[in-house]
């Protein structure tokens, strides 16, 4: 037998069967007991309504949730009326407001009460010492500023960062597609005569369009502390005689946990319940005809759901971001295609998020998938390069085919190579041709995603584009200006090169060194000798000093007299301290004067400035802190070296 012809029998036998039961069940005890019948169909509804409120609640807490992760949620909550506030997080709550349908408004709000991102940013909250001492992660009706008829809402609220910020996010309950008529628009039974009321913890309460304050007017105290106490685990209902008539009262409490909302089951006891019996065998025949047709419909569908997510995703890789799985059913391909959509709104968000970010850079990043040997770019790469690749093959890619600088073509087919077996470039710099035809200088870094085995999978990477550091520093390296004596860069041209390299140096996310090199007793040098043998002394400090620092490394001047300037780049891996070491070393050892026919031996004082992060440093703060480290030697007793870390 074919799959399709079971599935239709399956689907038939599992619709009509339990349904047949359930009624032959469900006729003979309302024959038996019309009142327990109309109790348990008041509890069933209000447990029903429940699981439904379930759900609003646990989605409302995990909006929360993650609005409040975001980083520049997070930014502005920690650095509040700080230089560093992300402005970004008014964007992304306006943005969060306008792609969810029920939220009215979210806002982060100081501990001043004032609102510092979101809706009516800028402005005072004026109810703000109320929402401060509700309940945290707890959906209430806002009966704190919120008109209980016309533009009412509920919120729901939690600290965030730490400095005493709330993360508050309303949501609309007017209205057909309100977060409350989503619940209680269906939520009629027993042929129309019974109602749902929503009770938040506070004891307000709503049929369904705006909120009413205090559910004991509606009822008594008596009957609301009663529904409290059912506690979720109803077995029995709760009576109370009105003016117009005896209700009757279910409750299950706490939706999304503790001191949260009640779903509360009202209806009179009237002739519904006799008219039960006959509503539901005429429900049973016209479902049982239903159900026959919808097994048909439901047997063809069945049998391609696999099909449909491969086709689904086929048009996500293809750009379709809004493709997804439609008319999700209730079995377990149902839940399946749920979970599927629900990953695929996670992966497009966060892709778009990442591809929004990768777009209003300057930086082009990239992907090398190992595994598909595909190569991927972000959109911006169009506006820097003029290479458009025949397929997303590494064999077409830009990775292989850029047209690079003469001088660096050998050293990037090593890299290449290095970063095919896994190896993540650290800061490789290149010069390639642009769009307009011109070489430019690129910064390339990258990262190697392993997986659980410690195999490279993937290459995620970045471009940046730092021609214009370093055609200033090529641009100051051919204007400099040396010291005739020592031949090093002279001072004016030592403090640009410095202020270039800290550029440079925020680009590559590296670090790097000053050192301040000060000769110990010079004036012993022109004193006992002579000036000519001073001057031999400078120019062998300025010999040692241009040893132990090429262009690779960094550079060096004389800054003034016996004081002298070394710079070193990427000084996380080219160790200043080693490099202070071995000037101190080969100074100590010494030299044959000419001049005076004698072996002198050379001490100096090194004071070393770092900087890791802070790339607004100015220079001269930076040498006046290499300065001081300097001096700090001078106390201590000469001929060594001291950190002053930024």
């Amino acid at each position: 037998m074919k799959v399709k012809s079971v599935i239709m029998l399956a689907a038939i036998a599992f619709a009509i069967i339990p349904m047949v039961i359930f009624t032959a069940l469900n006729a003979y005890f309302i024959s038996q007991s019309s009142s327990d019948a109309f109790r348990s169909e008041v509890i069933s509804e209000a447990e029903n309504v429940m699981s439904a409120l379930d759900i609003i609640v646990n989605n409302a807490k995990n909006n929360l949730e993650a609005v409040s992760n975001i980083q520049s949620i997070q930014l502005a909550a920690n650095f509040v009326n700080s230089n560093v506030n992300d402005p970004r997080a008014d964007d992304f709550l306006d943005q969060f407001v306008n792609e969810s349908p029920m939220v009215v408004a979210a806002r982060l709000i100081d501990s001043g009460g004032n609102i510092i991102a979101g809706t009516n940013s800028g402005e005072r909250f004026a109810s703000f010492e109320g929402y401060k001492t509700s309940p945290n992660d707890t959906l209430v009706f806002d009966a704190i500023s919120g008109d209980s008829q016309q533009n009412s809402t509920m919120f729901i609220k939690k600290p965030v960062g730490n400095k005493n910020c709330i993360l508050v996010i309303s949501y609309n309950i007017n209205g057909s597609n309100s977060i409350i008529s989503r619940v209680t628009g269906n939520a009629k039974f027993l042929n129309g005569k019974g109602t749902v009321l929503i009770v938040d913890s506070n004891g307000n309460w709503s049929a369904g369009n705006g909120f009413n304050k205090d559910i004991a007017n509606e009822t008594s105290d008596a009957v609301w502390s009663a529904i409290r106490g059912l506690n979720g685990n109803v077995s029995d209902i709760v009576e109370y005689t009105a003016s117009d008539g005896t209700y009757y009262y279910a409750s299950m409490s706490n939706a999304g946990g503790p001191s949260g909302l009640y779903a509360v089951a009202r209806s009179p006891e009237s002739n519904v319940v006799n008219s039960t019996l006959a509503t539901l065998v005429v429900a049973t025949a016209v479902i049982a005809v239903l159900a026959i047709v919808a097994a048909v419909i439901v047997s063809t569908a069945l049998t391609r759901p696999l099909a449909k997510i491969e086709d689904t995703l086929e048009y996500i890789r293809n750009g379709d971001h809004e493709a997804r799985i439609g008319n999700v059913a209730t079995n377990e391909y149902g839940q399946l295609s749920r979970a599927f959509n629900n990953v695929i709104d996670e992966i497009v968000v966060s892709e778009d998020r990442y591809k929004n970010i990768s777009e209003m850079s300057d930086n082009i990043i990239f992907e090398w998938n190992f595994k598909t040997n595909e190569v991927i770019f972000s959109n911006n790469f169009n506006k820097k390069f003029s290479y458009r690749a025949q397929s997303d093959h590494f064999g077409d890619s830009f990775l292989l085919k850029a047209k690079l600088h003469p001088d660096d073509v050998d050293r990037y087919r090593h890299d290449l190579d290095q970063l095919e077996k896994g190896v993540a470039f650290t800061g490789n710099e290149y010069r390639i041709k642009n769009i307009y035809g011109d070489f430019i200088w690129v910064l390339m870094r990258t990262e190697a995603l392993k997986d659980k085995d410690g195999k490279a999978v993937k290459i995620v990477g970045v471009m940046v584009d730092i021609d214009r550091a370093k055609k200033s520093e090529e641009q100051l390296t051919e204007r400099a200006s040396f010291d005739a004596l020592t031949e090093l860069y002279n001072r004016e041209t030592i403090e640009n090169q410095i202020n270039n390299e800290i550029s440079l140096a925020e680009v590559r996310k590296s670090e790097m060194a000053v050192l301040f090199v000060d000769v110990d007793d010079f004036k012993h040098f022109n004193d006992n000798y002579s000036h000519a043998v001073g001057d031999e002394v400078l120019k062998f400090v300025a010999r040692t000093i241009k040893s132990e620092v090429d262009n690779n490394v960094g550079f060096a001047g004389r800054y003034g007299g016996d004081e002298f300037i070394v710079m070193v780049r990427n000084s996380e891996t080219n160790n200043p301290a080693k490099i202070a070491e071995r000037i101190i070393a080969k100074l100590s050892s010494g030299f044959d004067a000419q001049e005076a026919d004698v072996h002198l031996s050379v001490s100096v004082s090194i004071g070393i400035a770092v900087i890791k992060d802070d790339y607004n440093t100015r220079v001269e703060y930076l040498i006046g802190k290499a300065d001081d480290a300097m001096y700090s030697v001078k106390k201590s007793g000469k001929s060594n070296y001291a950190f002053i870390r930024q």
